[in-house]
């Protein structure tokens, strides 16, 4: 059925327009996205095929290839889905804050960056001396659940931003925020190698979905100091 053979209230733009982007459906929202369908498709016919085909979860992580390779889905709609989903990752990552002083902040600022992430990436956040975010990189995304880490990379970042102090996290895919043994010693090395060096790691955040493991809440970093 064609949008336009549907009774007005019940069309997807004028039902958002009314009622609020809440009431629509994922085939709804997507329809508006796409804007048009296709030869045999209308717009909400086409959203749903795409729907049943990608869950929301496998659409955040397709390319313009993957994406072409559907049926009505062109070089138009296949740039207007890729560029919806990065702006509504760039908005969930857009956290203000004037400083990244505790860690709750912190799991906010970088939630956008770990919300849909299914390997293990590690992020360097390097500050200013009041904490204030100079930049945020991803340094190294790993595969399951192992990420190589290169001090030679967070000196490089460090120095080239001229930034004092820095944060590093990490997530957990499993959803187990518990330090290993290995994070532990990563995080010994990084903080005196860079101390040694008048850097200072005032953080090192492990990230889940639903909670975080701290390390300088924990009481690490205090045993560190000389």
């Amino acid at each position: 059925m064609l949008i336009k053979d549907l009774n007005i209230k019940d069309r997807p733009r004028e039902k958002l327009i009314n009622k609020g982007a809440n009431y629509l459906s994922d085939d709804e929202i997507l329809a508006i996205i796409l804007n048009t369908g296709s030869k045999d498709l209308s717009a909400i016919e086409l959203a749903h095929k795409l729907l049943e085909k990608y869950s929301l979860r496998e659409l955040i992580y397709l390319n313009y290839e993957d994406l072409a390779k559907v049926k009505g889905i062109k070089a138009s709609k296949a740039s207007k889905i890729l560029a919806s989903f990065e702006l509504a990752k760039r908005a969930i990552s857009c956290f203000e804050t004037e400083e990244l002083s505790d860690a709750n902040k912190i799991y906010e600022y970088v939630k956008g960056d770990y919300l849909y992430a299914t390997k293990e990436r590690f992020i360097l956040i390097s500050l200013d001396s009041n904490l204030k975010v100079i930049k945020k990189t991803i340094l190294r995304e790993g595969f399951a659940n192992n990420v190589e880490m290169n001090i030679r990379d967070i000196m490089q970042e460090l120095l080239r931003y001229d930034a004092p102090c820095f944060i590093i996290c990490h997530n957990h895919p499993s959803g187990n925020p518990t330090p290993s043994r290995e994070d532990k010693h990563l995080t010994n090395f990084i903080f005196k190698y860079c101390y040694d060096l008048n850097f200072l790691l005032v953080e090192h955040l492990i990230w889940t979905r639903n909670s975080y493991f701290s390390f300088n809440e924990d009481g690490f970093f205090k045993l560190l100091m000389p």
